[in-house]
């Protein structure tokens, strides 16, 4: 896999286009596929925190506060042409998220996440704040 830097360049340069969206629910995540055979893999709750919405980006140096999506599931992907595509989240969060903010978001993900776990604390954490149970 290149380097994130150069991916970004790569990726930016060639105005690549995202040609397919896998979803898997039970391990939560997300793969892009885009039309040179690249593919990005991302967990719900890593785009859910980092959601374009909850990063103004006056702000891009503070650390999301949005806490308890570790179980957040993607729900719906919707193409807003060439503005990117709406993600929605089971919590009924939605953004949207162009081509680039996902190159972004990959490229950045080691530095994000470690920023955003290093702030957790006992009360705003990643666990889900309810449990829900099915009763039979």
């Amino acid at each position: 896999m290149p380097s994130p830097t150069f991916l970004n360049e790569f990726l930016l340069s060639r105005q690549m286009s995202i040609i397919q969206f896998s979803i898997s629910s039970k391990q939560k995540k997300l793969t892009l596929s885009f039309d040179n055979n690249l593919q990005l893999n991302f967990d719900f709750e890593y785009l859910r925190v980092f959601s374009p919405a909850a990063v103004k980006p006056k702000q891009s140096n503070t650390t999301p506060e949005v806490f308890h999506k570790k179980n957040i599931q993607l729900i719906g992907i919707e193409p807003l042409g060439k503005y990117g595509h709406r993600l929605v989240f089971d919590d009924k969060h939605s953004a949207i998220y162009s081509e680039e903010i996902f190159v972004n978001l990959y490229e950045n993900h080691e530095i994000n996440w470690q920023k955003y776990c290093d702030n957790l604390t006992s009360s705003q954490n990643r666990e889900s704040s309810i449990n829900f149970v099915e009763v039979k």
